[in-house]
């Protein structure tokens, strides 16, 4: 029985559906719709096992053959995402996009866009270097309501070429181009970690007028700022000061606070400054050299930078704890919804049913952030927290109903619209139970 938090949530994802459907031909929307719910529903990456989550109607060759041959392009599916992602945003806060890169495993020589990848787990079962895809991904880091926990809702991602000059880099410097296209009018702040903290990435990142906060080696030169002398000398003024070493830095006051940080209470110890960086071609920054307190004593100390110098240290902290959420993002993109068994033979293919099943996903996301309270009612599990709800929670909830609609009849041709008939489902329900009886 259909409840009214049922229908909130039903209505919702039809007005999510509708906004991505313009990316497409209308003849093709119908096809696209009841992929998409397939890959909202399925555990597995196959189109198969997708249409076996639904009540397809077409033959199943003729979806393999729409997303390999169609006449539609990712792209235009990505940019649509990518604004519906970001409408849902808090306005009075700058959008958080967290960059990231994940490897998802082949075997097979001719795989597209496959090569050899360092494995950074450092697993002991796992050799030091593995062979599949490297997928540079884009990433609007949300906070459910209910739990007050970080989470990351995909819209782009494009896997690094086997061979040519197009780094990892260039290809995130490429995607955050298309969302300062589609998101004109918003502030964006970019969180990355050690690996794509230098001048490649962020010298164009800062001419888009995207501020960037993320970690740095310590390896990296830091200069404090120059004194003025009292006296004007002849010459071009000083551009850098004193070289920031780990003797200058422990000269520093240091300051301790507990922090809410990575789910949990947190005491740290940092200290901050503004600095010039060498790298940034003497820019001034906001440096923050920072370590935690547990159980065994201090943490390695890291160092943390924000090219925002209004910043605290305290927020550079917390900006950069926004960055986590992307990991257990890939964990499920993987794992639980089916992002390792991308078979396709096709780059093009690939890139299609990649954004297929991250928009799915990233529904399902945006549904416990914007509906969380309805979300919480209909999803909910014993064992698990009354005050949380997951993409893999929604995705049970929702595969005992919408399996039960035909989801091609939804879409409305004349209104250029998506709708679940609530009225003959509640009448497939009568005729079950009669039936039954």
């Amino acid at each position: 029985m259909l409840t009214s938090d049922h229908r909130v949530i039903l209505q919702e994802l039809a007005l999510y559906t509708t906004f991505l459907a313009r990316a497409l031909s209308p003849v093709a929307v119908p096809t696209f719709c009841e992929l998409l719910f397939g890959c909202m529903l399925s555990t597995d990456g196959f189109v198969t096992q997708a249409l076996l989550s639904i009540d397809f109607h077409c033959v199943w060759s003729s979806y393999h053959h729409w997303i390999s041959q169609g006449k539609w392009r990712w792209k235009h599916l990505a940019c649509r995402l990518i604004r519906l992602v970001c409408s849902k945003a808090p306005p009075d806060e700058p959008i958080t996009l967290a960059l990231d890169d994940w490897v998802i495993e082949r075997f097979s020589d001719n795989a597209p866009a496959c090569r050899t990848h360092h494995q950074h787990s450092k697993k002991t079962n796992r050799p030091q270097y593995i062979w599949g895809q490297c997928w540079v991904s884009l990433a609007v880091i949300f906070e459910r309501v209910a739990d007050e926990v970080f989470t990351g809702i995909p819209i782009i991602s494009f896997p690094a070429p086997a061979s040519g000059n197009a780094s990892k880099l260039k290809i995130a410097v490429a995607m955050l181009k298309v969302v300062r296209k589609e998101v004109r009018d918003r502030a964006l702040r970019l969180v990355a970690d050690c690996w794509y903290m230098n001048r490649t990435l962020m010298q164009p990142t800062l001419e888009m007028g995207i501020e960037v906060i993320g970690q740095i080696p310590s390896n990296r030169a830091l200069y404090a700022l120059p004194t003025l002398p009292a006296v004007k000398k002849p010459g071009r003024p000083r551009k850098y000061g004193t070289r920031m070493t780990a003797e200058k830095v422990e000269k520093l006051p240091e300051h301790k606070a507990i922090v809410w940080m990575y789910s949990k209470f947190r005491t740290v110890r940092y200290r901050t400054l503004i600095c010039r960086a060498k790298f940034l071609k003497g820019r001034e920054i906001r440096v923050v050299w920072s370590c935690f307190e547990n159980d065994k004593g201090l943490t390695e100390k890291r160092i943390f930078i924000s090219t925002n110098t209004e910043h605290e240290g305290l927020d550079v902290l917390r900006g950069y704890a926004k960055r986590w959420p992307v990991e257990p993002m890939f964990h499920q993109l993987k794992h639980a919804f089916g992002c390792c068994h991308l078979w396709q033979q096709k780059l093009r293919t690939l890139l299609r049913w990649m954004h297929l099943k991250m928009a799915g996903y990233a529904l399902l996301q945006l549904l416990t952030v914007c509906k969380n309270q309805s979300c919480l009612k209909i999803s909910r599990i014993p064992w698990r927290s009354p005050d949380t709800t997951t993409a893999g929670m929604m995705r049970i909830a929702l595969s005992r109903i919408i399996p039960r609609f035909p989801i091609r009849k939804g879409w409305d041709r004349y209104h250029q619209k998506y709708e679940f008939n609530f009225d003959e489902l509640s009448g497939q329900l009568k005729i079950d139970k009669a039936e039954a009886a």
